[in-house]
């Protein structure tokens, strides 16, 4: 159901979405926030909702974030991935056998070559400046495979106290190769009425709404809008941050299904919000700091001891009297 037009929904939303972001980010300059190519950026970030950086990550730390992904078998349950092959479709840990097609959760906790990837200084700054505190990572996404993902907002899926206050980075870590299953998106969708589910949120419940009807509401609107249909044909270490309400997906695939797409999402979230699951599991509210300036969380570790070396993933704890989340809200990117 979409709300009328104009209609904030009573959410808090990010300066860069406000009505008068273009006064805020002037304001922003003249108090010597922003330098010329950051005020460049956020100008396209406020009009179209998404903006792209290339060979923004450096080579090396790309091809370690790689090196490492290829040698997670030698780690055997030190990793959780998806079981889209597998009979229940639920994430599972990574075994002895290498695997080249699952996706793979929140390798920042485990691997510092993820963390060198995803908190790059330029979109940690690039964080700061949209939230104005500090960012924290609460979910990522290793894909080595484009996964097929229809029309969707993470507004839908990714599941936080305030919905509005999330941006995402979608990094190449190879060429992607036209065919693959390229990462695809609507221009300015982000300004689309908000779109309600059955809950009244904007938050989807599996098996209460109607997933197909939500992805052709979402391009019926986008094509009724006159918006412009992009396709991200990526280069290694390119780098794509979006908003929140950014109707995006992955192109439809016309190579065969073993073409790579290698590249890594994550979901930040200001520190001033939290997850979803905070509120349904005490055991997975633990933010580990990075470098003092940024943060990360994890729906499937306990971050809450400190341990040298690798730790194991698990289900957090449940409260008896609280039914668990959704787990499609931690199963998208």
């Amino acid at each position: 159901m979409w709300a009328a037009p104009g209609d904030t929904c009573g959410l808090k939303a990010l300066w860069t979405d406000a009505p008068d972001a273009s006064d805020q980010l002037r304001q922003r300059v003249a108090a010597g926030l922003l330098s010329p190519a950051e005020h460049a950026d956020f100008v396209h970030f406020i009009d179209h909702g998404w903006l792209v950086w290339r060979n923004a990550i450096a080579p090396d730390l790309v091809d370690a974030f790689v090196d490492d992904i290829q040698s997670l078998h030698r780690h055997p349950d030190r990793f959780v991935m998806t079981d889209l092959r597998g009979s229940t479709g639920k994430p599972r840990h990574y075994g002895t056998v290498p695997n080249r097609f699952e996706s793979i959760y929140d390798l920042y906790v485990n691997l510092p070559s993820a963390r060198a990837v995803c908190f790059d200084p330029r979109i940690v700054r690039f964080l700061l400046q949209a939230f104005k505190t500090r960012p924290v990572a609460m979910q990522q996404l290793l894909f080595q495979r484009s996964n097929g993902h229809r029309f969707h907002q993470d507004t839908s899926v990714v599941a936080v106290d305030d919905p509005l206050l999330l941006i995402a980075s979608w990094i190449a870590l190879e060429d992607v190769v036209e065919g693959s299953g390229e990462l695809a998106f609507y221009d300015r969708s982000h300004r689309l009425p908000h779109y309600l589910f059955a809950n009244g949120t904007k938050r989807m419940t599996s098996g209460v709404d109607d997933e197909m009807a939500y992805v052709q509401a979402l391009d019926d609107a986008c094509r009724e809008a006159g918006l412009e249909y992009h396709r991200f044909k990526a280069k290694k270490g390119d780098v794509f941050l979006w908003t929140a309400d950014l109707v995006h997906r992955s192109h439809p695939r016309t190579l065969p299904n073993n073409t790579s797409r290698l590249s890594c999402v994550t979901h930040y979230y200001p520190a001033t919000s939290q997850p979803f699951w905070f509120r349904l599991h005490p055991d997975r509210r633990t933010i580990r700091s990075v470098d003092s300036v940024a943060g990360y969380a994890s729906y499937h570790y306990d971050l809450s001891e400190e341990r040298d070396g690798m730790i194991s993933p698990g289900m957090p704890s449940i409260p008896a009297t609280t039914p668990p989340p959704n787990p499609r809200h931690t199963a998208r990117g």
